[in-house]
């Protein structure tokens, strides 16, 4: 299962999904770009540890030069809150906490003005915290489900 870090590379911050560590060059995804990186075997520890990283993406990113140390901050992992469009009824709930969801993956069905919608996920993660049931009423902006 791919671990998702925050990665703060000259002053600006980066979400990670890296893939086995055991494997060299460690496959990563930096704001969804792929990356292929070499990671040394004797990385600090502790919560704001760096990691010198030999990148070899098809493209560079921007604002991201080869070769440049990476901070790793390891606590807390970031939390993804799934938020209401608009007001209406919440009529289903199709994940449970601890479920994995991915990109476009249905979260809940949304009755608006006589009009039912599917809140789809925008990004993927494991469901922390679901915060709605059916046939609650909720407003523009409630909370819904919490992902990391």
């Amino acid at each position: 299962m791919p671990q998702t870090l925050r990665v703060m590379v000259k002053g600006k911050w980066y979400t990670v999904e890296v893939g086995s560590l055991l494997e060299q060059p460690v496959r990563a995804l930096v704001d969804g770009e792929p990356f292929d990186v070499d990671i040394e075997s004797s990385t600090p520890q502790g919560e704001d540890a760096q990691v010198e990283a030999e990148s070899a993406p098809a493209e560079e990113p921007t604002g991201r030069p080869d070769n440049a140390p990476i901070e790793i901050s390891r606590l807390p992992i970031p939390i993804k809150e799934f938020r209401s469009p608009m007001p209406g009824v919440i009529i289903s709930v199709d994940v449970r906490e601890g479920d994995e969801v991915i990109v476009g993956d249905q979260i809940c069905v949304l009755e608006s003005m006589k009009m039912r919608q599917v809140l789809r996920a925008d990004w993927s993660g494991v469901v922390r915290h679901i915060h709605v049931e059916p046939g609650q009423q909720v407003m523009d902006g409630n909370l819904i489900a919490e992902l990391e």
